[in-house]
């Protein structure tokens, strides 16, 4: 029965200290955490990576919408522009097929393998989206003069015969998207005079020739986005009025300075997602009325420094996610009238601070880190990322319960900790080789006090003013030596923990296999050798970025755990550090303690369990608890987060303050403060002083009331009586029997002959 009050304590527990931490982590959230957005109209919060990716994740799919997904910087004119969608309302319509229907003049049919050939002549606009059309042949379209807008999109075509469009001297808007066209050649696109719109993209183009376009007056958007074109194989003639063009997802290599050279009205270029690896000095040359530009996500390493020289009217402009190695500010300085700016996934450690105040009227910039805000745009209110989960744009710890908590975790960790080194240093009887190991895990443990001290103290020191001296505090040397502090504390507290699992399961669950006890001069060398692989895991990120100090001054709190964004500078170490030296240590202590807890029970199963095998039990078990519930959260948040699975960015600082001293503060509790030897120096030194003077204090009062003395001195007996009983040596040495010891050799011998 003892047993099963054993799991009732640790499983009631565990479930008291995940309430209280879900209670405390919901109700100290705003309406949405740092770095998260709430769906409309529901409770759904998701973070900021999932908002406009392309896929639905909120309830209503309002995370993909055009409202929050555009930024309405750049060119809009396209959608501005007035048309002639034809004045007919009322067609000639003698035989009406059950597969079209009819609405005026425009007219949708449906499971057509060819272009319908009984509409009607007078007919304005013909939908034949998700048709089963293979092939457009030259009188497809001949009956229908009148068309302005024609869509073949979601198709099969595969060609186009040269002709096709010969009578279509009205059609401006063609739509081609999603079919199997191969190649645009001189003849395709004969006839169009009129066109304005043509959209081809979804196909397989190799080869794209737009001279029937030449000298177009009414050319205004091609889209070519998603095919297999490269840099020689597009032809732009002159088209002197196109004024948007889009090759976004292709194969381009290259911008030449002859590549749009005849297009001079061209507002809006995009070409993200191709293997753009160079620009020519003069690419832009001609382009001096480009308003957006967008070449993210190429191969690009190098900017010419003169390259936006002449679209000094650029008003949005995307360059990030490109590996350059350099952006100098002389590369912007023509840009005065830039509204909207992304240099995403692009390091800017170097740059000058509030390089971007020289652009008075940038409304949104989109960087890599949270801190480039802070440090080289501070004046521009739309600004991403929002957060690193850790800090505000105000404070470095952003949260109230979050301020409050490390200063009081902070002084537990150190006081307590101090009391273990006192007890540990004052004690004559006690255990050395176990007493050195102690000692140095509550040096170790206090090293994590002083850490989070520290950064309570720069919180204070930056409150309300944070984003003046976030980057200068982040690459400072004193938030490296800080996260140094940090991880060796952590590393160490990790290597010694599992040093005196081993050490205590040879001696406890193999007493008989002929194995040494180990001596004092060995247990302070392994906790030399200990302490110096602790430092070397610890400095050996400083040194090999030593160029920019960015392991240890990803965020605020200098503490690299990656969980925000996984694949930072250094992530591979940290993988290293906590998937692999603390997730082997965390299984060899949870291993270790059920060994040594399964070979003593079974020593004693056929006695009933005592009071003091109870407390033994438990004590084991909240061992194996508190590493867990140290290192299997942040082991476990590693591994989502490196599944590209979303972690809120604002769990970071919790984890660092609440789980990741966890061990700190409560190992003096498991490993002094609660065993049998600690426990009676206390009760015979303090308590027994407390006791003594509170017997004194009223003795005296007593005698001050009494009239007689005889009385007085006999109340004092009685007063002092129980204290004599209290501490009485044979009821001491019964304690000790009852008491099940922990952690001390001697002790735990004698029970396992037992």
């Amino acid at each position: 029965m003892r047993y099963k009050h054993i799991v009732f304590v640790g499983v009631s527990l565990i479930t008291t200290l995940c309430l209280l931490s879900g209670l405390m982590y919901y109700y100290n959230q705003d309406e949405c955490p740092v770095g998260t957005f709430l769906c409309f109209n529901s409770t759904t919060c998701m973070p900021q990576r999932s908002w406009c990716n392309g896929v639905p994740d909120c309830p209503h799919s309002d995370d993909e919408s055009t409202e929050n997904c555009f930024d309405m910087h750049g060119n809009w004119d396209w959608f501005m522009k007035e048309r002639d969608w034809g004045n007919l309302k009322n067609c000639d319509i003698f035989d009406v097929s059950v597969k079209c229907i009819y609405n005026a003049c425009r007219v949708t049919c449906a499971n057509y393998t060819d272009v319908p050939k009984n509409l009607s002549s007078n007919v304005t606009a013909i939908f034949l989206t998700d048709n089963l059309l293979t092939h457009l042949s030259r009188d497809a379209l001949s009956r229908y003069p009148e068309i302005r807008l024609l869509y073949l999109d979601n198709n099969n075509i595969i060609e186009l015969e040269k002709g096709t469009f010969l009578h279509q001297s009205k059609l401006f808007w063609l739509i081609l998207t999603n079919n199997s066209i191969s190649e645009v050649l001189p003849g395709h696109l004969t006839g169009l005079d009129k066109l304005e719109t043509l959209l081809l993209d979804q196909n397989k183009i190799v080869t794209a020739d737009f001279s029937d376009l030449e000298n177009s007056t009414t050319a205004y958007l091609i889209n070519l986005s998603k095919n297999m074109l490269t840099t020689s194989a597009l032809k732009l003639p002159r088209l002197p009025t196109l004024t948007e063009i889009i090759l976004d997802g292709n194969h381009f290599e290259s911008i030449t300075e002859d590549l749009f050279a005849g297009c001079p009205a061209l507002k809006s270029l995009s070409m993200e997602d191709n293997s753009v690896s160079s620009i020519g000095e003069n690419a832009f040359r001609n382009l001096q009325q480009l308003v957006e530009l967008n070449l993210a996500y190429n191969r690009i390493v190098t900017i010419p420094s003169n390259v936006f020289r002449p679209v000094n009217n650029l008003s949005k402009l995307l360059i990030g996610y490109n590996p350059v190695a350099e952006l100098p500010m002389t590369l912007f300085n023509p840009l005065r009238n830039l509204r909207s700016l992304s240099v995403e996934d692009i390091n800017m450690d170097n740059m000058d601070k509030n390089m971007f105040d020289v652009f008075p009227r940038l409304d949104f910039v989109y960087f890599k880190k949270f801190h480039y805000c802070m440090t080289y745009a501070p004046k521009v209110q739309k600004c991403r990322p929002i957060s690193d989960g850790v800090s505000s744009m105000s404070h470095l710890l952003d949260k109230p319960l979050l301020r409050a908590a490390v200063w009081s975790i902070s002084c537990v960790t150190c006081l307590s900790n101090t009391l273990v080194l006192w007890g540990r240093f004052t004690a004559k009887d006690e255990n050395r080789v176990l007493s050195i190991m102690i000692r140095n895990l509550a040096v170790s443990d206090i090293l994590m006090g002083i850490y989070l001290f520290i950064i309570a103290i720069e919180d204070a020191r930056f409150r309300d003013n944070y984003k003046e001296e976030a980057s200068t505090w982040m690459s400072s040397w004193p938030c490296t030596i800080l996260g140094a502090l940090a991880m060796t504390s952590s590393e160490v507290s990790v290597l010694i923990l599992s040093f005196m699992s081993v050490e205590r399961f040879i001696l406890i669950a193999a007493p008989l296999k002929c194995h040494r006890a180990m001596t004092s001069q060995a247990a302070s060398s392994s906790m030399i050798v200990i302490w110096i692989i602790g430092l070397i895991l610890a400095l050996v990120p400083i040194i090999h970025w030593r160029s920019s100090t960015r392991f240890y001054g990803v965020n605020g709190m200098c503490f690299p755990l990656h969980i925000d964004d996984p694949y930072l500078i250094g992530w591979e170490y940290s993988a290293f550090i906590f998937l692999g030296l603390n997730l082997v240590g965390l299984v060899i202590i949870g291993y270790v303690y059920v060994a040594m807890f399964a070979s003593i029970w079974r020593t004693r199963r056929a006695t009933p369990l005592s009071v003091g095998d109870s407390e033994f039990a438990l004590r084991f078990f909240l061992i194996v608890l508190t590493d867990a519930a140290c290192w299997a959260p942040i082991i476990a948040l590693k591994i989502l987060a490196m599944m590209k699975y979303p972690v809120p960015p604002d769990l970071h600082a919790w984890v660092v303050i609440f789980i990741l001293p966890l061990n700190s503060a409560v190992n003096p509790l498991l490993y002094t403060f609660t065993t049998p030897k600690f426990r009676e120096r206390l009760n015979e030194g303090w308590f027994r002083k407390v006791r003594s003077y509170i017997s004194r204090k009223h003795s005296r009062q007593d005698s001050q009331a009494s009239a007689n003395t005889n009385k007085s001195m006999i109340t004092d007996r009685n007063v002092i009586q129980p204290i004599w009983t209290e501490y009485d040596d044979d009821d001491d040495d019964d304690d000790k029997k009852r008491t099940a010891p922990f952690l001390e050799d001697e002790e735990l011998r004698s029970e396992r002959q037992d």
